[in-house]
């Protein structure tokens, strides 16, 4: 890969599909990759894409460029007769930006037509937000667009409608994203909690905590949290430490509440006192980080990600109910399977 410049640019950046970026083609544009807050170039304009750099390129989960290349981007398309609809998605919305959309969420869910509209809708609104809090990096949290996306969410889930499991499978994307992924695990949490029996404050607490179980990883270099191969001991002690940044970033931001933080905090401890960051075994593991932990696994599993295809549900549901049953709480696990056994699509 060419060599790896840093700059200070004060401009927006937008995502470009690494699948965009063919061998025998020659950029016009910089690119760049997110590394703690800055962007570094990857890629300088005038680079000729070869068969090895366009292997590596596949394997990063997000490209940027900057969003006054944009116009670049179009004559780098027709250039190679490359479809403009898998070229620039929109630029990714600024938390500000995203606040007026969440604020209306009721307002939009009242005039679905249908309660697949209804999933659709808080779906993409709450993974757009989160792609923006994570995009900024800030760890000032817009703490009532995340309530207003968290009672949306129990709004739509926490009644009986029987295809809900299929329509969720068909809305999530099958590469993995940070954003979509803990809106995901946040959908996953609800659904399990509801069939066991919580109360709708408990489903927005469990909610909450799905979809910031991952906030730490604002504080995780790129490198590492898109590093396609094995991570090095001092690498995963340090990726382990994700846990404990949620849990200061949460009460930084004056969130109290003792369950949202335990999930947070716990979300990876495992039944048999192999998890992290206490080793903590059984029962201590508190009740909605077992949730969490298992709804994280699931979806991990049955998304695609740089170093591996995605597993169906079924094959998912398996691995967690006989290679991975000293990790998770057997109750849970079991409801889950009477929920998700049936794959779908894929999932």
């Amino acid at each position: 890969m060419q060599k790896v410049v840093r700059r200070v640019i004060n401009h927006k950046y937008t995502t470009l599909k690494s699948d965009m970026l063919i061998e025998g083609a020659v950029v016009n544009f910089d690119c760049y990759i997110k590394r703690f807050n800055n962007y570094v170039i990857i890629i300088e304009a005038g680079t000729l894409i070869t068969a090895e750099l366009a292997v590596k390129l596949k394997r990063i989960e997000k490209i940027y460029i900057a969003v006054q290349d944009t116009d670049k981007i179009r004559g780098y398309i027709e250039r190679y007769g490359l479809k403009e609809k898998n070229a620039v998605p929109n630029p990714i919305r600024s938390v500000q930006e995203m606040i007026p959309s969440v604020m209306r969420l009721n307002e939009i869910l009242q005039q679905c037509e249908t309660f697949e509209n209804q999933l659709q809708s808080v779906y993409q609104t709450t993974s757009e937000l989160m792609e923006a809090i994570f995009y900024e990096s800030s760890e000032t949290l817009p703490l009532s667009a995340l309530d207003a996306c968290v009672d949306a969410l129990v709004h739509c889930l926490n009644r009986d409608e029987s295809d809900a499991i299929s329509i969720i499978l068909r809305i999530i994307p099958e590469a993995y994203t940070t954003h979509h992924h803990s809106t995901n695990v946040a959908i996953f949490s609800i659904i399990l909690g509801r069939s066991t029996g919580l109360t709708k404050e408990s489903l927005r607490e469990v909610a909450y905590a799905g979809l910031l179980h991952d906030i730490g990883k604002m504080r995780i270099d790129q490198s590492l949290l898109l590093k396609p191969t094995y991570l090095e001991t001092k690498e995963v002690e340090r990726m382990q430490q994700h846990s404990n940044f949620g849990l200061e970033i949460l009460q930084n931001n004056g969130i109290a509440d003792p369950k949202i933080l335990d999930a947070v905090h716990y979300h990876h401890e495992k039944l048999d006192g192999n998890g992290y960051p206490s080793r903590l075994r059984g029962k201590m593991i508190p009740k909605f980080a077992r949730i969490i932990g298992m709804c994280d696994v699931f979806d991990a599993l049955t998304t695609q990600r740089t170093f591996r295809s995605n597993y169906t549900s079924y094959e998912a549901l398996i691995m967690i109910k006989q290679q991975m049953a000293d990790q998770f709480d057997e109750y849970y696990t079991d409801t889950f399977i009477r929920l998700l056994g049936s794959p779908r699509k894929g999932k």
